[in-house]
């Protein structure tokens, strides 16, 4: 795998469950993983937190939106 699809792939994890969170909205998605802050990281948003390598905790936020459990 090449550097730069190793790099992409958390971001498009990240996107994808933050569609699935936002019920297939795209758009909403990407504005969410560059905009919104994070209240769990120091109000960062997913986007720096995903490029430093934290998307795993990125996920880990969104689980429970995602499970339903949280609307």
């Amino acid at each position: 795998m090449s550097d730069i699809q190793s790099s992409i792939r958390p971001i498009q994890q990240v996107l994808a469950v933050a569609t699935a969170v936002s019920g297939g909205d795209l758009e909403a998605a990407i504005l969410w993983y560059r905009n919104e802050p994070l209240a769990l990281f120091d109000c960062w948003t997913a986007e720096p937190l995903v490029a430093e390598g934290r998307a795993t905790d990125v996920l880990s936020l969104l689980e429970p939106f995602q499970a339903g459990f949280i609307r």
